[in-house]
């Protein structure tokens, strides 16, 4: 392999485009690694981990677009920046995209748009959501690595002026019927969803619609609007929105963590709200839920399945007896070696609950967010014992698509886990994204039959679970991905609270067993 680049000077290419590219860019024959993206720090620091940076791009201006990569020839990198442009301009010409130079020059030719969706750098997010916002606009910023001060400072300025500040790192949201970002395609309905997780905003949402129901919309506030420097400025906002929506019956709030200075706020905000309000917090009981006048949800399951509820629906999941069918049956076969689970996660809120679900059934679970500060990981790609890691984390997306676009980010993480002799479980979950992978499910499956092939040799078998994130409204197509896990041998249950269960009860079952 040699390797190759080609750099565009002055050429702005925005993030999600560029994160959209590299994954196109990677699947390419006779490419092995690659990066696309605009020459900032970051993309650099990414380049030279993987092996991609030379004297050149080390001295090129953030403004410079780089495509680089290691690859059989310089044909085959040719042939592949050709393929990853035909795709990308057929994918905008079927959205009948139009380039603008700036904010002012999309407003003045679309005078009836109020929102502007951003994904620059998140060195430059401050001055263009300045831009759009002093245009009018209510922002979605999927920017991230977005210094809190700038946070704060954009959502300051979007409340003085009566505006939405979704994000920095805002991966979800729905307006009016639009899915912005990474969402998946929801119908229209009653409930109305803010909320710190994307992927928690999109679980309840996903399920909402699978059951005949929907959302009015879902505003997603960014994963550091609840810490102590932003002061939850727009989980509060959203409440409000959502409070004034006269398409709003019901409204969802779902969060991981709130800064000490922030929950009373929030606790407040909600019971003196005049809508009915089901709350997900992590972090909060059920009896300071209740003790506002709100519904608690014990988990995002628990909180559709309360949704559904007000409204006479409901929705299916496997029960703990047809749970506990799947892991007797799952532990048949495993050696005296294998004894843990080993985690691969695309998100942060999806990797919470699945620790906090198998805690109880199987003890201590490190990670690279742990539960427990004892319990961090000193190398993320070093498992010990029970082990849950977040592929979502900086560590892996600095300068890189997020793993719901970019499936080959944590794929190695299968056969590298499965190669090790102690391995009886792999949990692995899979969202669906208009952007993301076109068969996420297929794209690992060679792996996993891989994998389990490992095991049978070492005398063993290896039980993979998933689930799947998503809608058939998605053109992934939920059902079809499921189908596709299934018939590569894996346990792929209807939800990733169900699939941590399910894990969980796997290891607990074969500890059992072999004392």
């Amino acid at each position: 392999m040699e390797l190759f680049a080609r750099i565009e000077k002055g050429k702005y290419i925005d993030s999600l485009e560029t994160l959209f590219s590299a994954t196109v860019f990677n699947e390419q024959p006779g490419i092995e690694t690659g990066n696309i993206g605009m020459a900032t720090d970051s993309f650099k620091d990414i380049s030279k981990e993987l092996g991609l940076l030379t004297d050149e791009i080390a001295a090129l201006s953030e403004g410079d677009y780089v495509i680089v990569a290691k690859a059989e020839s310089k044909e085959a990198f040719e042939a592949a920046i050709r393929a990853t442009e035909a795709v990308v301009k057929k994918s905008s010409e079927s959205k009948n995209d139009v380039s603008y130079g700036s904010p002012m020059e999309a407003v003045r030719a679309n005078p009836h748009a109020n929102l502007c969706q951003i994904s620059v750098p998140g060195e430059y997010a401050l001055e263009e959501v300045k831009k759009a916002l002093d245009a009018g606009l209510h922002c979605c910023v999927f920017s991230n690595n977005v210094p809190l001060k700038d946070e704060r400072e954009m959502k300051e300025l979007a409340l003085s002026k009566g505006l939405l500040c979704m994000g920095p790192d805002c991966g979800v949201a729905n307006i009016n019927g639009a899915a912005l970002v990474l969402s998946s395609i929801n119908a229209r309905g009653p409930f109305g969803i803010v909320g710190a997780s994307g992927c928690g905003i999109q679980h309840v949402a996903a399920i909402l619609h699978e059951a005949g129901s929907g959302v009015s919309q879902t505003i997603g506030t960014g994963g550091n609007d609840l810490k102590a420097e932003v002061g939850g400025l727009m989980m509060l906002a959203g409440i409000d929105v959502l409070e004034a929506d006269t398409e709003t019956k019901y409204i969802v709030l779902i969060a991981r963590k709130s800064a000490d200075n922030v929950k009373p706020k929030l606790l407040d905000r909600i019971q003196k709200c005049t809508k009915p309000c089901i709350v997900f917090f992590m972090d909060c009981t059920k009896e300071q839920i209740e003790a506002l006048g709100a519904i608690y949800a014990e988990n995002l399951d628990d909180c559709a399945a309360k949704c559904l509820s007000l409204i006479g629906k409901e929705c299916r999941f496997e029960t703990d007896e047809e749970l506990w069918k799947m892991a007797s049956e799952a532990v048949r076969g495993m050696n005296k070696t294998q004894k843990y689970v080993r985690g691969a996660f695309s998100g942060g809120t999806y990797m919470d609950e699945a620790m906090h679900t198998m805690e109880p059934l199987i003890g201590d679970i490190y990670s690279n967010a742990p539960l427990r500060e004892d319990l961090r990981l000193k190398d993320s790609y070093v498992s010990l014992k029970n082990t849950c890691v977040d592929y979502g984390e900086e560590e892996f997306t600095l300068g890189r698509p997020h793993p719901a676009i970019d499936a080959s980010i944590r794929r190695p993480a299968i056969l590298r886990e499965a190669s090790d002799p102690e391995t009886a479980v792999i949990l692995l979950d899979f969202i669906l994204t208009p952007p993301g992978h076109p068969d996420p499910a297929g794209y690992v499956t060679g792996d996993i039959q891989a994998a389990k092939k490992m095991a049978e040799q070492r005398g063993g078998s290896l039980a993979v679970v998933a689930s799947v994130l998503g809608t058939t409204a998605d053109f992934q197509n939920i059902d079809e991905q499921k189908k596709t896990l299934r018939d590569a041998g894996v346990y792929c249950v209807s939800t990733n609270c169900r699939a941590a269960k399910l894990a969980g009860m796997i290891v607990k079952l074969k500890k059992e067993a072999d004392s």
